[in-house]
């Protein structure tokens, strides 16, 4: 027989099994083997902040919502990041401010499944805590550090590498820079001094060399401070830029102060004495679109700091900054809570609402302010610490 073509027949016959062999196959059902499902990526619209701990041993859980509509959060899905800290954004993604040595600030992203993901950082050796974050765009923020070495830093937030320093060695010695804000050309800078200097200070900085114009002023008040979480500076519709004084430990009293628009003084025609209308020390400063104003009272001067842990001191409350006048309870029925220890800050989610944190003896959540209606209803509980930070991504 031709050698040949029994070799030809012989591939015909197997080409021929192999093909029918692979069609049956194909047709066969296999749990082992089945397709995985096409890999989803979940969009993050905002970043929340956790703290957990007690004393000295704290750390922060960072984690992002699709929305804000979960009646409760823990930390299961969070993102340790070893300090104690506050929380901004640029839009893109979620910047750290820590308190605890040596100063780190941190980036973190949010990968395909939601997690927060380290990113990269920047760590100032000698200084104790980054105090507060001004992100201009996308290749230019500010921030003060303090404690320690004070600095206020230039930087990238897409690349976080330093770019500048501002130098402010003429403002004096024994200052913590603290709270932040930009108009037109100009970056503002709280100075604290716990109020050794019985007065109001901020420095006045010129954006187009990086350099100090001038310190301004104002002995009506005193002792601009602000915890990492807490804001005491704010600008309203027309522009104007208002600054909230604790008056702590200079006998002045808690107060506002106002820099009005295209001006770099103090306005000497305004101040809104906040002890006065109260009746106490005052705490932060937060303004929303429609003229919203609140500050938080403190009910126990002695337990500013929550060195008593059972009796938190502080209440949200209204004010309404041009009248200069008290608008009373922000909601009777909300618990006090640790706001210079703890945690206070405001966040306006929508046009119509404004979501705030309560850290109590009794829970910690998020409260919700319905602006037109004056309604205050809780939003989510969380039930693994208090909630430092919330931030909303474009």
């Amino acid at each position: 027989m031709n050698t040949n073509k029994l070799k030809k027949a012989a591939h015909i016959l197997f080409t021929g099994f192999i093909f029918i062999t692979i069609s049956i196959l194909s047709g066969c059902k296999s749990d082992d083997n089945s397709i995985p499902p096409e890999e989803t990526t979940v969009k993050i619209n905002h970043g929340l902040a956790i703290v957990s701990g007690a004393g000295d041993v704290k750390t922060t859980f960072l984690q992002g919502l699709t929305d804000l509509n979960k009646p409760s959060i823990d930390n299961a899905n969070g993102t340790e990041v070893g300090q104690f800290s506050s929380i901004y954004s640029d839009g893109k993604a979620m910047f750290t401010a820590g308190f605890g040595a040596p100063a780190t600030m941190k980036k973190f992203v949010f990968d395909k499944t939601g997690k927060a993901v380290l990113d990269q950082e920047i760590i100032i050796p000698g200084s104790n805590s980054f105090s507060s974050l001004e992100i201009l765009n996308e290749t230019t923020g500010y921030a003060t550090v303090g404690g320690g070495i004070s600095k206020v830093i230039q930087f990238n937030p897409a690349t976080m590498r330093i770019t500048g320093e501002i130098n402010l060695k003429d403002a004096g010695d024994g200052l913590f820079y603290s709270d932040m804000i930009i108009r037109d050309t100009n970056l503002f800078i709280a100075l604290n001094d716990f109020g050794g200097s019985g007065s109001a200070k901020i420095a006045v900085v010129d954006l187009n060399t990086n350099s100090l114009s001038k310190i301004i002023t104002d002995d009506r008040t005193a002792t601009l401070f602000n915890t990492l979480t807490a804001e005491i500076m704010t600008t309203d519709a027309q522009g104007n830029i208002y600054v909230q004084a604790s008056g702590l430990f200079s006998g002045k009293p808690s107060g506002v102060l106002r820099i009005k628009t295209g001006e770099t003084e103090f306005d000497a025609d305004y101040f809104f004495d906040l002890k006065a209308a109260t009746g106490n020390t005052c705490f932060g400063l937060y303004h929303f679109s429609d003229g919203m104003v609140c500050t938080t009272v403190s009910e126990n001067d002695d337990n500013f700091f929550g060195t008593d842990g059972a009796n938190p001191a502080f209440r949200y409350r209204k004010i309404d900054l041009s009248k200069a006048q008290d608008l009373g309870d922000l909601e009777a029925s909300l618990p006090n809570t640790f706001a210079a220890s703890r945690t206070s800050f405001m966040k306006q989610v929508s046009d119509d609402e404004v979501l705030f944190a309560i850290a109590g003896t009794e829970e910690d959540a998020l409260y919700s302010y319905e602006i037109s209606s004056g309604n205050v209803s809780k939003k989510m509980k969380s039930t693994s610490g208090y909630i430092t930070g919330l931030i909303t991504l474009k």
